[in-house]
């Protein structure tokens, strides 16, 4: 028997204000893609193989990152990437907040952002070969 493949995945994200939180996005280089039918309307931003869902929650105290959480973990979401440095530098230079990192490892390399909602986003893998 044939296994079905998996191409990828989206991580929702409830916000407080979809324009604002699609904005955050759109400035760290993010295509913009507005979805939905009716009344139903979320906003897809996608930067190579990263994409997240924001769905503007009715209340703004129902956002509540998996981050914020005690006991929760660091944080919300994790990508990875050959070229860590290049995108901390990158996100660093367009004013994203850092929660952490650039930690530098020969085997391993992370840094995180936290968008304007909360959630924590890391990036993880290898150094570019600059």
């Amino acid at each position: 028997m044939s296994l079905g493949k998996i191409k990828g995945s989206s991580i929702v994200f409830l916000v407080k204000n979809l324009k604002k939180s699609s904005q955050f996005y759109r400035d760290l280089g993010f295509y913009y893609e507005e979805i939905g039918i009716g009344d139903i309307k979320h906003i897809h931003v996608t930067r190579d193989q990263l994409t997240f869902i924001l769905h503007e929650a009715s209340s703004p105290e129902d956002v509540r990152p998996f981050s914020s959480l005690e006991g929760g973990p660091q944080w919300d979401a994790f990508a990875y990437s050959d070229e860590v440095d290049v995108l901390f530098e990158e996100f660093k230079t367009k004013g994203a907040e850092i929660a952490y990192g650039l930690n530098q490892d020969p085997i391993w390399n992370e840094f995180a952002i936290r968008d304007i909602d909360g959630y924590v986003v890391a990036f993880g893998g290898g150094l570019s070969k600059q």
